[in-house]
């Protein structure tokens, strides 16, 4: 694992946007695998910059999504209204395929599957990741297999907590279910982009990259992927030792 640290969440944002600007520059039909959230706001206000001015291409590219609520697509906090209103709606250009999981279906077990196909159809050049503050990847929660697929995964409470900051929830509101790629999945990318941001995630940082490789924090199994680069701040990285 490459550890790039940045002075700040500005600095932090442009160097998520080399990488993935490296990439779509090296391979104009790149697949794409991102999140979303607060440690990429800064990211995709970037892209739709350099999209809209014509400083980035991505009219052949595949964008796919990690995650998704159990819950109506219109939602607020689902990840399908964040990537339309604040992406994809923002854009001159889009990409030539867009793939997102439906957690608003009642078979879900066929929307696993279905996306397993889409996985197995575009190998992902790019897997773009969010770190929990208990060290999840996408809704792989602590405690899960390092062999875990596509499934249906239950929220951690932190988990729960930091949906509703972001998105201004109450409790009773907030989604506690997701269909997710595993961590096998992830790790089958051919390079990997992890960031992190903030105080809340110093532990969560520190856990990362000086812990044991465990199950325990499943963002450590990505310090055994063969191209992963995890972009920090200074607040994030505030705990480091090593």
């Amino acid at each position: 694992m490459k550890v790039i640290k940045t002075k700040d969440y500005a600095e932090m944002s442009q160097k998520a946007f080399g990488v993935l600007k490296d990439v779509l520059e090296q391979k104009k039909d790149a697949v794409i695998n991102t999140t979303i959230g607060a440690s990429y706001d800064g990211m995709f206000e970037i892209m739709i910059k350099a999209i809209n001015e014509g400083a980035l291409s991505i009219k052949d590219a595949i964008f796919m999504n990690l995650d998704e609520y159990i819950a109506e697509r219109n939602q607020s906090f689902t990840i399908y209204t964040y990537m339309y209103t604040k992406f994809y709606n923002l854009i001159s250009q889009k990409p030539k395929v867009i793939e997102l999981f439906d957690g608003s279906i009642k078979q879900l077990q066929a929307e696993i599957e279905r996306y397993r196909q889409v996985l197995a159809q575009y190998p992902r050049d790019l897997q773009i990741l969010g770190l929990g503050v208990n060290g999840h990847l996408a809704a792989n929660e602590p405690g899960t297999s390092f062999q875990s697929r596509v499934f249906l995964a239950d929220s951690d409470e932190s988990t729960i907590q930091s949906t509703m900051l972001y998105q201004n929830l109450m409790r009773e509101e907030a989604p506690t279910q997701m269909l997710t790629l595993g961590l096998a999945d992830i790790m089958e990318s051919k390079q990997v982009l992890l960031v992190a941001s903030g105080e809340r995630k110093a532990q969560a940082v520190k856990d990362t990259i000086e812990g044991p490789i465990d199950e325990r924090c499943p963002a450590t199994i990505l310090r055994a992927h063969p191209n992963a680069i995890f972009i920090i701040d200074e607040a994030a990285g505030s705990l480091l030792t090593k």
